[in-house]
């Protein structure tokens, strides 16, 4: 009958249903104890200092070949998850070495990480292995450190215990920021795979802000990232001088002005504006007392190291370039952005899960309910992708990957996979080719890829109208000799993710339909299994989560999500980033904003106090 369970969840995926990573590990650890082996593995922390192990349930007996499938697919998803979210220097396997089914399974498991691989040859699994080398080059710069794997015989297996770091609460750590603004000149960078904002504050109050849309995967060249976010911060301090200063420019200066700082602007523009600016007031470098700023990948010590991410995938995959020695430009852009601050200014930066985050506790702080701090805070964006920020009680953010958006949790839906990464029906993930990750389940992406799921067989004249607004486009490409359709969405002339987006989220209100709240059900759902593996892993003694993002500023597909997080954690605890969290004078400042909305610049108000909190640190 346990067997059963087994066999059901395979038959159902193939069929096209999920088999979320948690119902596999749970139909696993059920069968009796004659079926089940158990692989214990011990990980070896970012820094050296403290280990954690694991144990993971396996069939002993392949009854056919679609169990050892799931069961190779399973063991890798565990391990790969782990590696995505904690990072660490080395990961021991042990197990009987007599057995040969663990043999088996864990030799094609440490193959699958591609470990003795170049970072360029590395594909699917191994793309973790470059994040956490990155890392401990950054951390690590005095030690020539690699992230190994190693199998051992159980018997090696010492008792390990994991004791939680003991961190100390201060409500002073979420408040020294707001504090510490005073008259200081502070600009804000939120950074994201649809557009850039920013914001600029000064004498306590928001001066300017700006939003500027790009498509970062089309890059070919790290300066393509680089250039326009420092061309920006150029047109921001530019902005300052002549609204603080006594310079007499022509009205036509300022007209130029005025188009460079609208929504929709040209970068040759903003680039022609600065110039022209410039001619008259200078080059207005190193005025800033600091900037902030997050950035959608791995950061360590204000350097991006990560290098993994679907922003820059088109570099990745650039012949033309080495990519390592070119991304260094990337992972320096904070050198760059420092030549606008004063000598003592600072350029604070994290990645975007972290800044959402520490946002969400400093604005809970400036409301003087600080109960819910002392286990600090847990946020995701869901935007683009899916980002995931953890700040522990005592204000720290620590050094780990947290790529919870590369976590597995379906280790099903196998129809879907047979698409290429980029057809909005697939579910494999644009960076890893891999199945069943959360960046095609809880993000825009998901978004599009469930429309294209149920529209076409349960609501053909919704897919018609996709298809009439030209928000999906079906291109043909030729693969293997053979031309095949794949679905997109248009990302230039125009770039439609953000209407297809808003046209889904207006469509559940239209419709209120069953397939429509079902999209956004499953979505909830994924979120739920991102829940149980971030507590699982990470074990944060915050509970609630914060939630950021474009996915979550209506309110029905709010409670739809909630509803779908709750069939898989009943007692799950969300709270939207809107306008109730504004308590800060900077976010009251943004709440009665004509033009932008808190659910949009949150995060960007948020760098700034970030800026501020290591300016007073």
């Amino acid at each position: 009958m346990k067997q059963n369970k087994v066999s059901d969840l395979i038959e159902s995926a193939r069929n096209g249903a999920p088999a979320y990573i948690n119902d596999v590990r749970s139909a696993f650890e059920s069968l009796d104890e004659g079926e089940k082996l158990e692989i214990k593995a011990v990980l070896l922390s970012m820094d050296g200092q403290s280990c954690r192990s694991f144990s993971y349930t396996v069939p002993s007996v392949m009854r056919d070949e679609h169990w050892k499938v799931l069961s190779c697919d399973y063991l890798k998803a565990e391990v790969y998850n782990a590696l995505s979210s904690l990072g660490g220097q080395s990961l021991e396997f042990y197990f009987d070495q007599n057995n040969e089914t663990c043999r088996s399974l864990v030799a094609e498991l440490i193959e699958g990480f591609d470990l003795k691989l170049s970072r360029n040859e590395r594909k699917g699994y191994g793309r973790c292995i470059n994040v956490i080398d990155r890392m401990l080059d950054a951390l690590s710069p005095d030690y020539d450190l690699h992230f190994s794997m190693q199998m051992k015989d159980i018997n090696e297996l010492e008792s390990i215990s994991y004791y939680p770091e003991e961190l100390s609460f201060g409500d002073h750590v979420f408040t020294r920021s707001v504090n510490g603004l005073g008259e200081k000149t502070i600009l804000g960078i939120d950074v994201g795979g649809t557009d850039i904002k920013l914001a600029l504050i000064g004498q306590g109050r928001i001066l300017c802000m700006k939003e500027y849309d790009w498509f970062p995967p089309l890059f070919k060249e790290s300066r393509e990232l680089v250039d326009p976010i420092v061309l920006l911060t150029r047109l921001f301090t530019l902005w300052n001088a002549l609204h603080s200063g006594s310079f007499i420019v022509p009205e036509e200066i300022l007209l130029l002005l005025d188009q460079a700082m609208a929504e929709k602007t040209d970068i040759k523009l903003i680039q022609k504006a600065c110039n022209e600016m410039e001619s008259y007031v200078g080059i207005q470098d190193g005025l800033l007392d600091g900037i902030g700023m997050c950035f959608p990948d791995v950061v360590v010590n204000n350097k991006i190291v990560g290098g993994e991410v679907y922003k820059t995938r088109g570099i990745r995959l650039n012949p033309e370039i080495d990519y390592e020695s070119d991304f260094k430009q990337l992972t320096h852009l904070d050198d760059k952005l420092k030549e606008f601050c004063k000598k003592e200014g600072l350029v604070s930066m994290t990645n975007d899960g972290p800044m959402a985050a520490f946002t969400a506790a400093v604005e809970q702080a400036a409301s003087g309910e600080t109960e819910s701090l002392q286990g600090g805070f847990f946020a995701h964006t869901l935007g683009t992708e899916l980002g995931t920020g953890w700040v522990r009680e005592d204000g720290s953010i620590p050094d780990i990957p947290l790529e919870v958006y590369n976590c597995i949790i379906d280790l099903g839906s196998y129809p879907e996979r047979d698409f290429h990464a980029d057809d909005l029906r697939s579910v494999k993930n644009f960076n890893t080719d891999l199945p069943g990750t959360l960046q095609k389940y809880a993000s825009q992406s998901g978004v599009f890829r469930l429309a294209m799921k149920y529209f076409p067989e349960e609501r053909p004249e919704l897919f018609e109208e996709l298809l009439e607004k030209e928000l999906v486009r079906e291109i043909q490409v030729e693969v293997e000799g053979e031309s095949k359709g794949r679905f997109v969405v248009p990302s230039e002339n125009p770039d439609m993710r953000k209407p297809f987006l808003e046209h889904m989220m207006t469509l559940l209100e239209r419709e209120n339909d069953e397939v429509n709240h079902r999209i956004w059900q499953d979505i909830g759902e994924s979120l739920g299994v991102a829940l149980v593996e971030t507590e699982k892993l990470l074990r944060p003694k915050a509970k609630k989560r914060i939630l950021f993002g474009r996915l979550v500023k209506r309110k029905a597909c709010f409670t739809s999500m909630e509803k779908g997080a709750r069939n898989i954690v009943p007692e799950i605890e969300f709270e939207i980033a809107d306008s109730d969290l504004a308590h800060t004078p900077l976010m009251k400042q943004l709440e009665g904003d004509e033009q932008f909305t808190v659910a949009q610049f949150a995060q960007a108000i948020g760098a700034v106090y970030y800026a501020v909190d290591k300016l007073v640190k």
